[in-house]
């Protein structure tokens, strides 16, 4: 019970074991774009693109593709993964105005907002993967975006797990992975833009052939046959393809509500049994529940004793523990078990 890689449902272990199928053809070409119309719906996208990659890859197109070398974004530091986030940026040649702020809570959006004169945008993460805090950036974007910025959003632990809508909060570029709360094998970025920020990407031309998102946008609308530039890990589609079909089929308000529940359970259980979980009620995230404290090492020893792997802290919270709702692992019977085996070991 990690925060990811997840454990696969059995029909997206057979995709995995079918025979490899070619990556061009007009049968496959049909497949993968109706597939990418369904990932854009789920998240209320204007367009989506997959790539072969991590999330840390689309996060790199993300903001090849929104931003020009020279300008300035906001990053408030959120833990591990907002520091990443930061550190992909630098490395892009912008000039990043990181925002401290307290680990334990969400980020203050009027406290932000004071960091937001004159930048060009703001990358933030959606769920924090170190302290399982779900930030508000509903808010946070529609600061932004009120003051003309351009929103990057690292949603690689929220997307199936949290109710995401660009269009409807103002983001304009949205990033996640394959392996995480949307189900599937880890191997694949999922980079998703509102209307803004597919316009914009269409004009970048950035410095790469990879990650020019425009080739990837005309290689889909041009080439019938293979409507991507590069070879495509078509079994991994074809997997994530089953467990977002399974998203989608139950609805997303419905999905989300059942892991909201089932992270409710979660956290009941770990409170009677003495652990401190480290997020507040109001902000903790369906797919990573954090257990801080000095039980949170003995969390995780117990739990291996009994069979069941959980993820140990990222700094600046290494000695926590991280304890994933993802994929088919994400069920009551699973969390029960998992309870029951840190009663018993006690």
């Amino acid at each position: 019970m990690i925060p990811g890689p997840c454990a696969l449902h059995p029909n997206d272990r057979g995709r995995l074991a079918e025979q490899t199928r070619a990556h061009y053809g007009e049968d496959w070409s049909a497949f993968y774009s109706g597939f990418l119309d369904k990932v854009g719906a789920l998240l209320d996208a204007h367009s989506a693109y997959l790539l072969p990659g991590s999330g840390s890859a689309g996060l790199e197109a993300a903001i090849r593709n929104q931003f020009a070398p020279g300008q300035t974004v906001v990053v408030p530091d959120t833990g591990f993964f907002g520091a990443r986030l930061a550190e992909i940026a630098t490395a892009l040649g912008l000039r990043v105005r990181v925002v401290e702020q307290s680990l334990g809570q969400p980020v203050d959006v009027d406290q932000l907002d004071q960091h937001l004169s004159g930048a060009d945008g703001l990358a933030c993460v959606h769920v924090e993967s170190t302290t399982g805090i779900r930030h508000p950036i509903r808010e946070m974007a529609q600061r932004a975006r009120a003051r003309g910025l351009v929103v990057v959003v690292d949603g690689v632990a929220s997307a199936g797990s949290e109710v995401v809508q660009l269009r409807a909060a103002g983001i304009d570029a949205f990033v996640s992975a394959s392996q995480k709360g949307l189900g599937g094998p880890p191997g694949l970025a999922v980079v998703a833009f509102d209307d803004l920020g597919a316009e914009r990407a269409a004009r970048a031309h950035p410095r790469s052939w990879y990650f020019d998102l425009g080739r990837w946008a005309r290689s889909r609308a041009e080439d019938i046959w293979e409507p991507h530039p590069v070879t495509m890990p078509t079994a991994v589609v074809r997997a994530l393809a089953e467990s977002v079909g399974r998203i989608t089929a139950t609805g997303i308000e419905s999905w989300v509500d059942g892991r909201r529940r089932l992270a409710a359970q979660l956290r009941g259980g770990l409170s009677g049994l003495g652990f401190e979980t480290f997020a507040p009620e109001n902000a903790a995230a369906n797919m990573i529940t954090v257990v801080a404290g000095s039980g949170a090492r003995e969390l995780v020893a117990r739990a291996a004793r009994g069979g069941i792997m959980v993820a140990g802290g990222l700094e600046p919270l290494s000695s926590a523990a991280r304890i994933g709702l993802v994929g088919a692992t994400a069920n009551s019977e699973h969390v029960t078990a998992l309870l029951d085996t840190l009663s018993a070991s006690r």
